[in-house]
């Protein structure tokens, strides 16, 4: 077997999953380099944040009411004035506070608590575009997890159904061809299970194509209703594909290949829970769901480009 079939294979396996996100773009960019934000006084503000406000960084209680600055802000108190008296008065939104004694906030509303104490914080003076623009970057950050690999389970080899490669009493031409088959068997199984649970059949090209339209038209309208749960159906089918991988057995030289590809088949079945916990009032919670698809695309993307040419680069080596 040639190592351009084995590329063409396993191509099919890359469009599936990538071509409807290539084009994704976010306003949130900049949350992977700010998510690490220094608080000198681990009152639960970063600095930048104590900034906006117009608390001291070095120290965690400013107006000394015995509730620290981060307390304040997130409970909606202005952090500038001693209690009592210092409640944020949001019009509109008594019943809505109400309501959410008792169940969590979303995280529009949680900013826009925060973001009610910002303007509080500023006792009636003039707000610059610039300081919006601060305060929206740096409470995007504060919401925001990065997600990489790191931060994705890792799973126990013990659990695959490992095959022997001991090829090593045959000459360089049959270990290599051997590698080349074992990599092609390999990649026919995982295909196969894929384009089994497509939302759509596809069998040809043509087939490939229209799907490759319909989930690229979906995402770019990702907050309706309709395609919220396209993409809870698509994480459904996820994790049966998910669940079927620990069924094929994996050539020894691929293992670690297939377990970061496994890691990161997991860490995208957030998906098949959109529609439960999908909120058409909060635009904040789809920019986090939209940037950890981004993270997620950057990391198969990484698997594509680096991790599995490798592997074909080490077989043509052989």
């Amino acid at each position: 077997m040639k190592i351009k079939y084995i590329k063409f294979t396993f191509l099919i396996l890359c469009i599936v999953f990538l071509t409807g996100f290539n084009y994704l773009s976010l306003a949130a960019t900049t949350s992977t380099k700010t998510a690490t934000m220094l608080d000198s006084d681990n009152d639960g503000l970063s600095d930048s944040e104590e900034a906006l406000y117009g608390t001291d960084p070095h120290n965690p209680d400013t107006d000394g009411d015995g509730y620290s600055d981060g307390v304040e802000v997130r409970s909606g108190y202005n952090p500038l004035k001693p209690a009592p008296g210092d409640k944020v008065v949001v019009e509109k939104s008594t019943s809505l506070n109400k309501q959410n004694t008792t169940s969590e906030l979303s995280l529009t509303d949680s900013f826009n608590n925060d973001f009610q104490a910002f303007i509080a914080s500023k006792n009636g003076q003039s707000v610059s575009t610039t300081e919006v623009k601060t305060f929206i970057d740096t409470a995007l950050a504060s919401k925001i997890t990065p997600t990489d690999i790191s931060s994705i389970a890792i799973i126990d080899r013990s659990q695959l159904k490992i095959k022997s490669q001991n090829y090593n009493s045959l000459s360089a031409s049959d270990k290599k061809q051997k590698l080349q088959q074992d990599a092609v068997d390999y990649l026919n199984q995982v295909v196969y299970l894929l384009i089994s649970n497509s939302p759509t059949p596809i069998v040809n090209n043509d087939d490939l194509s229209a799907f490759q339209a319909d989930f690229m038209g979906r995402l770019a309208d990702f907050s309706s209703n309709d395609n919220v749960a396209y993409f809870s159906d698509f994480g459904r089918r996820l994790a049966i594909f998910s669940e079927q991988l620990n069924g094929v057995e994996v050539p020894e030289t691929m293992v670690d290949l297939h377990l970061k590809f496994t890691r990161i088949i997991n860490a995208s079945l957030f998906l098949q829970n959109l529609s439960d916990s999908s909120n058409p009032n909060d635009p904040m919670g789809k920019i986090v769901t939209l940037n950890k698809i981004k993270d997620l695309i950057g990391l198969f993307n990484d698997f594509f480009t680096n991790d599995f040419q490798s592997y074909i680069k080490q077989i043509k080596t052989i």
